[in-house]
């Protein structure tokens, strides 16, 4: 029997432990003598972002499949967490997915040593760094912690409820279904590859764009990584994929089938931010900025890019409204 994530009981910036029955989990488990060896933020709409050999990027929970015997924790702080902060975590480790493996920082942090971190990263570091930078230390050392070091922590509780069995025919239908997140995961490490290139000290996107405005001889080749990474076109994937999201009479067909998977879904998008007030909004606020400033056509490219994905987000909202209009919760 398997398990996977609730996401009926999650909230975002909720705290994700969890363990498998991979060599490495093992190793880790042994060495801090612990139940759990991987850490991971919940981010909303099915996502985490969590650091990995590959490093930091998004998964969609409803792929994350656990054995019954695998130790899965989903933490959240005791005291009520203000939207706004939730949403400032969140954006905290989406703006660092990209960012390099810090393996050897690891390795430290599991044996007890280190002081200070470098700007790489690894699971149980980023989850804490994200809640250190609004100003909730869940470890004593945010820079050298491990995933034992959160599930101690005495400022997080435990979520009831937070997992859900799987049966055989789920599990098999989601090994062939395709996924966005893997072709994000792959056109992301291809620009920031490239850029590596120029100079091997950037991480994540936003330091490819630092590059592109602190050097405009480079604009040309960075352009083209955006465009030959398939970046632009990933946001696709879910129209092919969940059309219903973006029509009203296909959700008002499902929504006869499963009302209640429908109910959260529209509900999750409206928690997502309106339409003047998403992150795609202020992503595109931020290039506008930059382009104001210093002008440059990968910077132009990507204000319209994030432009188009906050109109795709307002038409969602758009959806989701309608049929939750229409139907009513009972009293």
């Amino acid at each position: 029997m398997r398990k996977r994530l609730n996401e009926k009981a999650l909230k975002i910036a909720d705290v994700i432990l969890t363990t498998s029955d991979e060599r490495i989990s093992k190793f880790i488990r042994a060495t801090t003598t612990s139940p759990i060896s991987h850490a991971m933020i919940y981010v909303g709409h099915c996502s985490v972002i969590d650091a990995t050999k590959g490093g930091v990027h998004s998964n969609n929970t409803q792929r994350l499949f656990f054995n019954e015997h695998n130790a899965v924790f989903v933490l959240r702080l005791k005291d009520e967490l203000p939207d706004l902060t939730a949403n400032e975590i969140c954006r905290y480790v989406r703006e660092r997915v990209g960012s390099e493996y810090g393996t050897i920082e690891a390795g430290r942090a599991w044996k007890g040593l280190g002081k200070k971190g470098t700007s790489k990263q690894f699971c149980s570091r980023l989850v804490a760094q994200a809640y250190a930078k609004s100003g909730y230390n869940l470890v004593k050392n945010t820079d050298f912690c491990t995933p034992k070091d959160l599930l101690r922590s005495t400022m997080l509780t435990e979520v009831v409820g937070a997992t859900l069995e799987v049966t055989d025919e789920e599990f098999q239908a989601w090994q062939d279904h395709p996924s966005g997140l893997d072709l994000m995961r792959q056109s992301t490490n291809y620009i920031l590859n490239g850029a590596r290139m120029i100079d091997k000290s950037i991480q994540h996107l936003s330091d490819v764009d630092k590059l592109v405005l602190e050097h405009p001889e480079h604009d040309s080749t960075i352009m083209q990584l955006y465009l030959d990474s398939g970046f632009l076109d990933v946001w696709k994937v879910d129209y092919e994929i969940n059309p219903w999201r973006y029509d009203p009479r296909l959700l008002d067909d499902i929504g006869s089938r499963q009302p209640e998977d429908i109910r959260t879904y529209c509900e999750g998008t409206l928690s997502e931010g309106g339409r003047s007030d998403n992150r795609y909004v202020e992503n595109a606020s931020v290039y506008q900025y930059y382009l104001s400033i210093r002008p440059r056509r990968t910077i132009e490219m990507l204000m319209h890019f994030y432009l188009m994905l906050a109109e795709k987000h307002a038409h969602r909202i758009d959806v989701a409204e309608h049929w939750l209009k229409s139907h009513p919760k009972a009293e």
